[in-house]
């Protein structure tokens, strides 16, 4: 008898488990770094096992569409145009509908709404397909994992007509919306990227974020609380009830996770909140899940049989036209060539990826880093609000100072006690002619230190004393020149 089992393929590898009568077992993991070639061992290792492949990726695609309502087979060339027209580099997209949509305000036809979804990164799954492709087995199927969020859907209590859907499971966390229990969106956060903030506060941020997005997207009414079904464990329901607070915009609601996999027929325990096995018992338990896979793939091989005379007669008449046979079958051999040169790119990309990922440092950071920056960032806290008040004092200095300009200003930390001094620069121009007052470097020092209550020392390369004359940048002298006078001002923090 033919084995089920189930190939849970997520960033870090792909999983095989063994699914049987409300049974979930893993049999066996197999890593990136394993590749297709474990997988094909362990195909010839079970040659009864009949699998199917569920995709549990981050790239992924939505797209929301409306098609006139047409016959089966028009509407078969309206999806393939339309599929055509969304610009996806990619052969693994699918659609699935929504049910139809009448403008009451045009009085046009009906409208049938279809969500189209596809994985935009192709490499990440045509590099495990290559196994069922080089051998002689076939796939029952490839699956989007976010389409069991509508199979589901009816097990939720009192599931309202749009709703988020939250679960975890080895690939990561995924926020799903439902729409009237059919999937709107979908989008996956993998394990790797919240590991240091911890899975609840991930949710929390995760299911706001999603919401923000569909908000924008005019899928939700921002006016309305969206609520948030999160599938959890009844041990982790304190820790979410802590992390995920309601607000005016989600109201979270924990659904015990061993509970409904009950109802929904699952035999296996579970002790944590991982819902890799109920959607694997769920994927088994589903007829209608939209197929990824193309159809070529899925096609058993044919056998001969006893009517080979047909074949024979076949070959006869494509031997007419032989010429015309050769050139296709050339054709093909160059198109099957820039094929394999293309996965060999793509695979080596995938290759170039991991090994800058290693190589990107981890957060968080270490400690002492911490620690040093967050000291830096007090010292920078005291002065905040310094530079307004000291621009405001140094402006009442300058009007009692007439004829005296700011033209220049420097604000820095003290290098000597950053944490608790900082320096000001000012240049002034001073007035020209004959009328400037002989002391009026002393008496502009004096006023600054008056109003700004700072040290008030001009600097030595540019300061004039008041026993010789003010001169000019130039170092001319004449009257007509205006001078400059360039003092130094110590504030301590407020």
């Amino acid at each position: 008898m033919a084995e089920r089992h189930f190939l849970h393929l997520d960033s870090a590898g792909l999983r095989a488990s063994r699914v049987h009568r409300g049974q979930v077992g893993l049999t066996d993991h197999f890593t990136a770094a394993d590749g297709p070639p474990a997988l094909a061992a362990w195909l010839r290792g079970h040659p009864q096992a009949r699998c199917t492949l569920l995709v549990d990726l981050p790239d992924e695609t939505y797209q929301l569409d409306t098609l006139p309502v047409v016959g089966p087979r028009d509407r078969r060339q309206l999806i393939a145009r339309r599929q055509a027209q969304l610009g996806l580099d990619t052969p693994y997209i699918t659609h699935q509908p929504l049910g139809q949509s009448v403008d009451t305000r045009a009085g046009g036809p009906p409208q049938e709404k279809i969500l189209f979804a596809a994985l935009n990164r192709p490499a990440a799954l045509q590099t495990w397909l290559t196994a069922f492709e080089q051998g002689p087995r076939a796939l029952d199927g490839v699956h989007l994992a976010s389409h069991l969020a509508a199979a589901l859907a009816p097990q939720l209590p009192d599931l309202p007509p749009l709703a988020l859907l939250v679960w975890a499971s080895p690939a990561g966390l995924r926020v799903s919306c439902l729409d009237g229990g059919r999937l709107r969106f979908s989008r996956l956060t993998p394990a790797s990227t919240f590991a240091s903030i911890g899975l609840w506060q991930t949710c929390h941020d995760e299911a706001r974020r999603t919401h923000q997005y569909l908000v924008g997207q005019r899928a939700i009414d921002r006016t309305q609380t969206t609520p948030v079904y999160v599938l959890a464990h009844p041990q982790d329901h304190a820790a979410l009830g802590s992390a995920c607070p309601d607000s005016g915009e989600l109201r979270f609601q924990a659904v015990d996770l061993p509970g409904l996999a009950r109802r929904c027929g699952l035999r296996s325990p579970i002790e944590d909140s991982d819902s890799l096995p109920l959607l694997l018992h769920t994927a088994s338990r589903s007829r209608q899940l939209p197929q990824l896979a193309p159809a070529a793939l899925r096609r058993p091989h044919q056998r001969l049989d006893a009517s080979t005379l047909l074949g024979a007669l076949a070959a006869s008449v494509l031997a007419v036209s032989l010429v015309v046979s050769a050139h296709n079958l050339l054709e093909a051999r160059r198109l099957r060539q820039q094929a394999d040169a293309a996965l060999a790119e793509s695979l080596a990309e995938e290759a170039r990826a991991r090994s800058l990922q290693g190589s990107t440092p981890r957060l968080p950071r270490p400690a002492d880093v911490l620690q040093a920056d967050l000291a830096r960032l007090a010292s920078l806290q005291a002065f905040s609000t310094g530079l307004s008040s000291f621009l405001h004092r140094l402006a009442d200095a300058l009007d009692t100072l007439p004829g005296v300009e700011l033209s220049w200003l420097e604000w820095s930390l003290s290098p000597d006690t950053p944490q608790t001094h900082a320096l000001a620069i000012v240049e002034l121009r001073l007035p020209a002619g004959p009328k400037a007052r002989p002391d009026l470097a002393r008496h502009i020092i004096t006023t600054l230190h008056h109003h700004t209550g700072s040290a008030a020392n001009a600097q030595a390369a540019g300061t004039p004393d008041d026993q010789s004359p003010l001169r000019s940048p130039g170092g001319q002298g004449d009257a007509g020149t205006r001078q400059t006078l360039r003092v130094e001002l110590t504030l301590r923090a407020p």
